[in-house]
């Protein structure tokens, strides 16, 4: 069996996601410029190391492989033998990445997405120094843009998301970034490979954004914070449960969850 998570507002969270929880009673988990920038909650790690002795814990994140490797607190103290990054853009197997996966997935996008260069352009008509702060091609696969949410154009974004999917890509607002991505670079197909490469039947996921739902329409069984993306976009959903609780306090519920789960398979 295989938990497949999301990490960033899943699992992690910054002091301005974490919630109601004091950052006194949470463990920092990643280490950015000298400072600690995400944190667990203590109940969350114990509950975690207790569910990575029933199945194998795959991390799953829209980080590149240099921002997850930031990530301490999962990758030192867990050490997964497969993460997913890139948002599934890449397989990482013991911190290399997995050549195969690597290739097929960017022979799948020159062949049905648009370049990435035809998506700067169409992003770059709408783009202004009063909404953008930065503007990201990440792994050679994806942009990844810091926004002033308040100040985001809606009307001109809702139209952009229509002219990106003739195009064969994705948008997604997760807090302050904007992601656009292009639809053959999947957290869905990612865990179809790994959950093959590891010869399992079964698989938990959890994840917050409109980015993890390929992953959890993969899963077995599918959890979500109800403050996630996801929450917001759907007030139900047949395949996905929601959890209760909001903030850093939502990661403990759906681990909960899991490993009652799990105990009884």
């Amino acid at each position: 069996m295989i938990f497949a998570s999301d990490l960033d507002q899943t699992l992690i969270y910054s002091v301005r996601s974490k919630g109601e929880t004091a950052i006194e009673d949470m463990v920092p988990v990643e280490l950015y410029e000298g400072r600690h920038i995400s944190y667990m909650t203590k109940p969350a790690i114990q509950k975690l190391q207790e569910l990575t002795g029933l199945v194998r814990f795959v991390p799953v994140t829209t980080r590149i492989p240099e921002q997850f490797n930031r990530i301490f607190g999962i990758k030192e103290q867990f050490r997964p033998e497969y993460v997913i990054v890139s948002n599934g853009g890449t397989v990482l197997v013991n911190g290399q990445i997995d050549q195969e996966w690597h290739n097929l997935v960017r022979e799948a996008v020159k062949q049905h997405c648009a370049e990435s260069s035809a998506i700067a352009d169409l992003f770059a008509k709408i783009s202004s120094s009063h909404w953008v702060k930065s503007n990201d091609l990440c792994d050679e696969l994806f942009y990844s843009i810091v926004v002033e949410r308040e100040n985001l154009p809606h009307e001109s974004l809702e139209e952009l998301k229509q002219r990106l999917a003739s195009h064969g890509w994705s948008y997604s607002l997760q807090g302050r970034k904007i992601y656009l991505v292009p639809e053959k670079v999947s957290k869905g197909a990612a865990i179809q490979y790994v959950k093959e490469k590891l010869g399992s039947s079964f698989v938990y996921a959890a994840g917050d954004s409109l980015l993890d739902e390929s992953l959890l329409l993969a899963a077995d069984y599918a959890i979500s914070p109800v403050h996630g993306e996801l929450g917001r976009f759907y007030s139900e959903h047949p395949h996905i449960q929601f959890t209760k609780a909001k903030g850093a306090l939502a990661s403990e519920e759906l681990l909960d969850s899991i490993l009652e789960h799990a105990r009884r398979s």
